[in-house]
């Protein structure tokens, strides 16, 4: 009898590497200290750039962070890898 193959872990180079489906729930949700520890212990990883109106980031692209995008009152937006 055949065995199927493990469904592949992600990897750096997966599309999801940061791991945002795990966390996509908290669209919408306001960034509290709260929100953010589930957030991080969702993931599994501290790899996360908070990201408000008008700050500055570096253009350095990891597949592996976690991208969350606040508007000016600390509600998450969207998410994405980078």
């Amino acid at each position: 009898m055949t065995q199927r193959p493990a469904a592949p872990k992600p990897s750096a180079r997966s599309p999801d590497a940061c791991t945002a489906h795990l966390v996509s729930r908290f669209i919408g949700a306001t960034a509290t200290p709260t929100v953010r520890t589930a957030i991080e212990k969702a993931t599994g990883h501290n790899r996360i750039r908070w990201i408000r109106p008008g700050t500055a980031v570096t253009q350095d692209f990891r597949q592996d962070r976690l991208n969350v995008i606040l508007d000016e009152t600390e509600q998450i937006m969207t998410m994405r890898c980078g």
